[in-house]
């Protein structure tokens, strides 16, 4: 994978003493209180796994009673951190509060305090800057004549994000509308300085980072960031956070994520020391091919505010604006080199530009982070990672990504999407035991088409009757079948008006088009009018800009599939080839998914559904995929990346006999140091199925863990070589991993080293030793094995080297 990182934040040498008695003795307890308060929750978080080794320290310094000890102790993870800080806050003096932060020196060589390291690094590196930090007021009152403006913007605005538009494919239903506050499920965000170039599709390329980055964070590695704590708390990097930028892949969250936001200001959940809140999109912005100026499109979408506008915006420090997308604003926003030097700092003799002042929009966007507008207004930016390195020279304060949902909040948007608790079960216990769909479920996005294509058919009598989807072509187009069954009514000619809407979604694809407006429309023999029924209200979106009306597909991965099915129907079968070679030659990633829409379309069970919709499945055409997939086999050898995605399209394509060609005679298999998600496992574990048998199985370093192992055992049985060095697996893994050799008589050499394995895998890894018995090499070097433990396995192979010559146990 290509692409190139920004910097870290990593632990860099730190004296930590001494910055433990920077802040006990350079803070006065009122001040100790206010930075105690102001890490709070980061310190719940980053105390969670040592709250209670925490809680006795302060107990042998007799600053906490033996009963708030013993309470503290008696809770469980994240309670336990939490009652920590609530104790110590609720002290009248600073001595608890001295007496932790003391105590996070104590233990500064315990691995578990990594977080509160990287806090005390950041108060390191902040300095003397902090003292402003916690002296900063974010609760000044409002003046009193712009009390009565400010209510009616907050009502605005709380009508107007107030609610969750969802589509919904049972009956005839077009829409749900769910109150936001009630729907909402929280999303995972960390704290990134992270920049990717697109050189694999967004679900391909950020799936496979988003693993492993969840991992982490689940294991308390990375710390999470809440909608709540962007501005006005410890996390960025200047004095008080005033430039953010939020990104995430397509249909992560990002535009709900903004309108949480705006919502919870609105009702004075958050954020109290913004007065005004103003939320632009980029893809509105695109309107304005001339001069502007902010008070224009302020006024342009918050009219009732030019009375009072220039007073409102005379307290700069109380503003906050928001603009998402910029991932779809169509003009280069480029900043000057010099300012990355300084966050703080403007650059000598930048002109200063007034709210009045006319300019282009990238000017505008400029200035305000230069802070030669409105100067200490604070900025939130949102958009996809592979348009982040426009900002890169931009003087952000705070970098933040996001990963999408966790598992529990996977489970808590099943639960919230349909209201009969026993059916959101059913659909979510049938999305765990398919790994292609859970692990698309990390984005919100992905999680809804599967929440809507299985919704009609969980609450159908004919769903016995139904054959679920098992790839992700098949899932968008059983999504594609119930639109069309449920509105194909509505629409005169519907196979004509999807194919034609799929010519103009390919061109998207192709330009890098997201946004169509009129003029794309009439280009493909299209009417907006024909949108404006239900037919494809469910495909594509209307908004109506502060201008005019534009329309985009609801998540990128629709309109790919779209592309895909006009010109698999639509392409005559002797220029198909030419598609596919050269689409499969784009270097930035754009035709990784539609590929494999293609591949997946050759299947007959995937297009059966749409036969009565859309017509035959042109058979030239399949056959030509086929071949063009055998010629990309042949092709990827050597290259991982290319390679694996050639075994997505084998794996769509769900055709046995290509799968027995290609990979039937195949003995050896090398993904060493190539990051492999839960869904790579999968797919490579079912397109090794015709092996009878491979002699090499390489995974070093693929950081596959439990999931993977789950996918994979199903093959261990035919390997010699397996190595699985480096790749995360724990005690967990263990019996599968046991099952799946029991009856592996070839296996030879079995490389487990520099994993997690402890003690109490020693019992299973003996019977495994014993039961194969032409393993003659096990390693297990560099696990976490107690002194005991390594004497039983050494043990043991002195035992077996009596009747087995040659075996060795590493250990």
């Amino acid at each position: 994978m290509k692409g190139r990182d920004w910097p870290q934040l990593l632990i860099k040498p730190v004296n930590y003493a001494a910055v433990a008695s920077r802040v006990l003795d350079g803070f006065s307890d009122l001040q100790l209180r206010r930075l105690t308060m102001l890490y709070c929750q980061r310190l719940e978080d980053a105390t969670a796994e040592v709250a209670c080794a925490v809680a006795f320290s302060l107990y042998a310094k007799t600053v906490i009673s033996k009963l708030e000890y013993e309470q503290i102790t008696g809770a469980d993870g994240d309670k336990a951190s939490q009652l920590l800080l609530k104790t110590v806050l609720s002290k009248e003096d600073a001595k608890a509060a001295r007496a932790m932060w003391q105590s996070f020196t104590d233990f500064r060589e315990n691995n578990a305090f990594l977080k509160v390291k990287r806090i005390l690094q950041e108060i390191d590196d902040k300095g003397d800057s902090l003292h402003k930090e916690i002296n900063w007021a974010p609760d000044e009152v409002i003046q009193d004549c712009l009390v009565a403006i400010h209510r009616q913007h907050q009502a605005i605005l709380k009508e107007r994000n107030a609610t969750l538009a969802l589509t919904s494919f049972h009956g005839w239903t077009l829409e749900k509308t769910f109150p936001l506050d009630k729907h909402f499920t929280e999303l995972l965000i960390i704290p990134s300085l992270r920049y990717q170039e697109q050189v694999q599709h967004e679900l391909l390329a950020r799936g496979r980072e988003h693993v492993e980055w969840r991992k982490q964070t689940l294991r308390r590695e990375l710390e999470k960031v809440r909608h709540h704590e962007i501005f006005g708390t410890s996390f960025g990097k200047c004095t008080r956070c005033l430039y953010a930028v939020i990104s995430g892949v397509a249909g992560i969250g990002k535009t709900t994520l903004v309108q949480k936001i705006v919502h919870d200001w609105a009702v004075g959940k958050i954020y109290g020391q913004f007065h005004f809140l103003f939320q632009f999109k980029f893809r509105e912005l695109n309107i304005y091919q001339d001069r502007t100026s902010l008070k224009q499109i302020i006024l342009d979408s918050y009219p009732y505010l030019e009375k009072d506008l220039k007073k409102v915006l005379a307290n700069t420090n109380r503003i906050l604006l928001i603009f998402d997308g910029l991932d779809e604003f169509r003009e280069p926003i480029i900043f000057p080199d010099i300012q990355a030097k300084s966050p703080n700092s403007q650059s000598k003799g930048a002109s200063h530009l007034y709210p009045e002042s006319w300019c282009s929009i990238p000017d505008i966007i400029r200035a305000l982070f230069q802070g030669q507008m409105l100067p200490d207004c604070s900025v939130l930016v949102t958009t996809r990672p592979t348009a982040l390195e426009s900002l890169q020279m931009a003087p952000v304060h705070l970098y933040a990504e996001i990963l999408g949902f966790s598992d529990a909040q996977i489970k808590d948007y099943f639960l919230k999407f349909n209201s009969d608790t026993k059916v959101s079960l059913e659909m979510l216990t049938y999305v765990e035991d398919n790994a292609i769909l859970y692990t698309m479920c990390y984005n919100p996005s992905y999680c809804w088409v599967i929440c809507s294509s299985l919704e009609a058919t969980f609450t159908s009598p004919r769903v016995r009757d139904w054959s679920p989807p098992k790839t992700i072509t098949q899932l968008y187009a059983n999504y594609i079948h119930n639109i069309l069954k449920n509105h194909s009514r509505e629409a005169e000619e519907p196979r004509q008006l999807l194919l034609k809407t799929g010519e103009m979604a390919y061109m998207g694809v192709a330009e890098k088009v997201i946004v169509f407006g009129d003029h794309h429309f009439h280009r493909y023999g299209l009417q907006p009018s024909n949108f404006l029924s239900g037919f494809l209200m469910q495909i594509l979106q209307k908004e109506n800009s502060l201008k005019d009306v534009v329309y985009s597909f609801f998540h990128l991965t629709v309109q790919e599939f779209l592309a895909a099915l006009a010109k698999f129907f639509q392409t005559p079968t002797p220029k198909l080839s030419q598609l596919l070679d050269e689409t499969s030659t784009s270097r930035d990633g754009r035709y990784e998914i539609f590929l494999q829409f293609m591949a997946g379309l050759s299947c007959p069970a995937t297009t059966a559904q749409l036969k009565d919709l859309i017509g035959e499945v042109p058979q030239g055409n399949v056959c030509k995929v086929v071949d063009w997939i055998k010629e990309r086999f042949e092709s990827a050898q050597g290259h991982k990346i290319q390679l694996l995605n050639t075994l997505h399209y084998l794996f769509e394509a769900q055709n046995k006999a290509l799968v027995q060609e290609t990979m039937g005679q195949v003995r050896q298999v090398d993904f060493s140091f190539q990051v492999m998600s839960p869904v790579d496992c999968y797919v490579l574990a079912v397109v090794l199925g015709p092996c009878q048998q491979l002699q090499n199985l390489h995974l070093f370093n693929c950081s596959i863990e439990s999931w993977g192992m789950k996918s994979l055992k199903s093959v261990l049985h035919k390997c010699v070589t397996v190595r699985l060095w480096m790749v995360n697996l724990t005690d967990g893994c263990v019996e599968d991993l046991a099952s799946a050799l029991s009856t592996n008589v070839s296996i030879r050499d079995l490389n487990l080293r520099d994993n997690a394995f402890t003690d109490h895998s020693v019992p299973t890894f003996l019977h495994l030793v014993e039961n194969c018995s032409g393993l003659l090499t096990i390693d297990l070097c560099n696990n976490p094995f107690s002194g005991v433990g390594c004497q039983k396995l050494k043990l043991f192979e002195e035992k077996l080297r009596r009747t087995r010559h040659g075996l060795k146990i590493k250990v």
